[in-house]
């Protein structure tokens, strides 16, 4: 079988990776549309692939680079019509399917050359068509199972400097893949078709390992920050916590000091004092609100809260075991509660609603620890990939309370949820109790 018939990988081949490319990363990230929508756009974007590498064949070999390039932007900015990322996100994800894309219908055309010379009856259009679905299936796959890992931290943010280099290193490794189409002799070019689309293969397959490899490094830097922010979190708000002790502390026996002192002053007094006196009690009536839920660090947080919500008009009732988190560490147990109720608080700034109500239970039942925090809620709950989105405008130093709490939350076993109904924001904490 003579080499130049075998030099060009069919443009059906190349469309049909550059899609399956792209459906491998959409998969995994948030749609625009509706399924329906996002359905009918992906089937289009196949005909639309396959009719543009259709004609760019026709077009002269000085116009290779040029379509290969709107070849790319076409992958980046199908992604972008399709998922809710930005368009450097799209970009980032839309030049590593391109090295995917060309790896893969390199890989395919290399083996089906190998094996074609060797069995005939795969050199037929049928056996060829049956072997790129066999490839081309078992790339997809194992990209799937790849990319459902690194998914499992979304990549939701990227820097121009990402982008850049994820550029550079398709540029780079595309131009050596194909250094055998401008010259043959050279170390990594070749005149056999056999060697290009091997070469091709290898070196895409390299460029694709280092893009992968970069996402790592990316993940594991924006882990870390992520768990920085929530350790910073949770030492401030035990550090809250024992400021707060020690003020409610303090307070408490200031104020049973001077409930003594009023009661003097009102049974001797004159009838103005006496108002004066009454005035000084509804103001200093929120500190008689005393928690004794059995746990101490509970109590203190939940009277440092309460006298929150009085100053901010918010009605907060509590039923409280607090006998079943003695098995929590304090720090878990201030950043659990502060957390929650620290958000379930500032859910009323700049809200509309009347109606200020904050309820928190904690009890046993079939050997589990429930926690339930409600509290009325006016807007729109904002889930993405199962996880709760900050409503602040300045998302880059928010978010991480609800992080916090699922971090509590499974260190011990147990799990998170969210819900509204009827206007109640609901967060709802399930921990096995430890005996």
């Amino acid at each position: 079988m003579p080499d130049e018939v075998m030099m060009d990988i069919p443009r059906v081949y190349t469309a049909v990776a550059e899609w399956l490319a792209c459906v491998v990363v959409i998969v995994f990230a948030d749609k625009r549309f509706s399924k329906v929508q996002t359905v009918a756009l992906v089937a289009a974007a196949l005909l639309i692939f396959a009719a543009y590498h259709l004609i760019a064949e026709l077009l002269p070999i000085g116009f290779w680079i040029p379509c290969m390039i709107l070849a790319v932007m076409m992958m980046c900015g199908f992604i972008w019509l399709t998922v809710k990322r930005n368009v450097k996100v799209a970009c980032y994800l839309g030049v590593q399917a391109f090295i995917v894309a060309e790896f893969a219908a390199s890989a395919e055309w290399w083996l089906y050359y190998f094996f074609a010379q060797n069995f005939p009856a795969v050199a037929s259009v049928a056996g060829n068509a049956l072997f790129a679905a066999f490839i081309f299936a078992a790339i997809f796959t194992a990209l799937f199972f790849i990319e459902r890992h690194y998914n499992r931290r979304k990549l939701v943010s990227v820097t121009l400097k990402d982008l850049f280099t994820a550029v550079v290193i398709v540029v780079t490794a595309f131009l050596i893949s194909n250094i055998s189409f401008i010259h043959w002799n050279t170390p990594l070019s070749s005149k056999y078709a056999l060697e290009i689309f091997y070469i091709r293969t290898i070196v895409d397959l390299c460029g694709l390992l280092l893009l992968y490899s970069n996402r790592q490094i990316k993940n594991a830097g924006s882990a870390e920050a992520e768990l920085t922010q929530i350790r910073l979190l949770l030492a401030r708000q035990y550090e809250q916590y024992c400021i707060t002790k020690d003020a409610i502390d303090s307070v408490n026996r200031r104020y049973h000091d001077l409930k003594h002192q009023v009661a003097l002053i009102r049974d001797k007094g004159t009838d103005a004092a006496a108002k004066l006196v009454n005035e000084i009690e509804n103001e200093t009536r929120l500190y008689e609100v005393v928690y004794d839920t059995g746990n101490e660090i509970l109590n203190t947080i939940l009277m440092s809260k309460s006298v929150l919500c009085v100053q901010k008009g918010i009605t907060f009732t509590c039923v409280a075991d607090g006998d079943a988190l003695n098995f929590m560490s304090d720090i878990d147990i201030c950043s659990l509660f502060g957390n929650a109720l620290d958000n379930a608080i500032e859910s009323f700034d700049g809200s509309a609603t009347e109606a200020k109500l904050i309820k928190l239970a904690v009890y046993k039942n079939n050997g589990l620890v429930i926690i339930r925090c409600e509290n009325t809620f006016d807007g729109e709950l904002k889930i993405r990939d199962g996880e709760l989105q900050t409503t602040k405008k300045e998302r880059q130093n928010h978010g991480y309370g609800v992080k916090s709490i699922k971090t509590v939350a499974e260190k011990y076993g147990g799990t998170v949820n969210f819900a509204v109904n009827d206007g109640i924001f609901a967060l709802g904490v399930v921990i096995p109790l430890k005996i």
